[in-house]
């Protein structure tokens, strides 16, 4: 069962088998630490086990942090992937399992889906995924439900996982799923707490390292804490 996590609320959960996962799997992420807030324990869980995971990055990263001089979205953008891939190796995911879209941080809205989706299916093609996670469909952030109709679009036929992400933090009631309108799994981070705890530390514009910007983004200390006590939550929509 789960509790209230906000406003939201899914009476009904099952725990969510890492290994009944058909791969390869590709975990989308709209910005980079999106895959580590929200299912860093389940990517890994699948490498530890010997399982094919791949990464997309969508966007540049570059918004965070609009009136830095120390770091111009240029340089941002660049720190920010590699501290992407330096999050997902510590979840086990090999460098050369990761592409980069490079896509507008906050306009992936305002990105033609179909060129969105042209993207995706190109990086897609170095393993087509049999599961693909991203964020749900309503998390609360506009590249987040941006990304959900290109990306899924992209590998038809794959099976989709929605991780949460803003959900417990932003969400309003009617940004959870109805449970008529998706399954929920659940992941306890268990055993994997310290790799997705080294997963998230790697993202350190995001904590604290941008300095010179007071109105910058920062991750808050309570989010920071949900997303690694767990448990990771995902969605899968049911079929008509």
């Amino acid at each position: 069962m789960l509790g209230t996590p906000g406003v939201g609320f899914f009476p009904l959960s099952q725990p969510l088998d890492p290994l009944a996962l058909p791969g390869p799997v590709w975990v989308a992420a709209p910005h980079p630490d999106d895959e580590a807030l929200g299912c860093g324990a389940l990517l890994a869980a699948l490498t530890a086990a010997g399982r094919e995971v791949w990464a997309l990055l969508l966007t540049d990263g570059g918004f965070s942090h609009p009136g830095s001089r120390e770091f111009p979205r240029s340089r941002l953008a660049a720190e920010r992937e590699r501290e992407w891939r330096a999050g997902l190796a510590e979840l086990g995911v090999l460098p050369g399992r990761t592409r980069a879209l490079g896509l507008p941080d906050g306009a992936l809205a305002r990105c033609d889906p179909a060129e969105v989706g042209r993207l995706a299916r190109a990086a897609f093609a170095a393993a087509p995924p049999a599961t693909l996670l991203l964020p749900w469909r309503r998390d609360p952030h506009p590249d987040h439900r941006a990304a959900w109709g290109p990306l899924t679009a992209a590998c038809a036929g794959a099976r989709v996982l929605g991780y949460a992400v803003w959900l417990a933090e932003r969400g309003a009631g009617t940004d959870w799923p109805a449970p008529a309108e998706a399954r929920a799994w659940s992941l306890e981070v268990g055993g994997h707490h310290a790799a997705k705890a080294r997963a998230v530390a790697a993202h350190a514009t995001q904590l604290g390292r941008v300095t010179d910007d007071p109105g910058g983004f920062t991750l808050a200390p309570e989010m920071v804490r949900r997303a690694l006590a767990g448990p990771e939550l995902y969605f899968e929509e049911s079929t008509p």
